[in-house]
């Protein structure tokens, strides 16, 4: 599966959790040698994720 695969409608871009459930597709990422199992909630990848779900969030706000 395709992290665009995620959205519901291809025509937007993502919502702040879609990205996230995007992220959560079982990829094989490596960090000194030791396999995450979740870039969303490893200490060193947690706070950029999270920063990056709340632009896309913005993008959606109305104001």
């Amino acid at each position: 599966m395709r992290s665009e695969d995620f959205r519901a409608d291809k025509s937007r871009p993502f919502t702040g959790a879609e990205y996230l459930a995007s992220l959560r597709d079982g990829r094989e990422v490596y960090i000194n040698g030791e396999r995450v199992a979740d870039v969303t909630s490893h200490p060193a990848m947690r706070n950029s994720v999270r920063s990056l779900a709340r632009l896309y969030d913005a993008l959606h706000d109305p104001a």
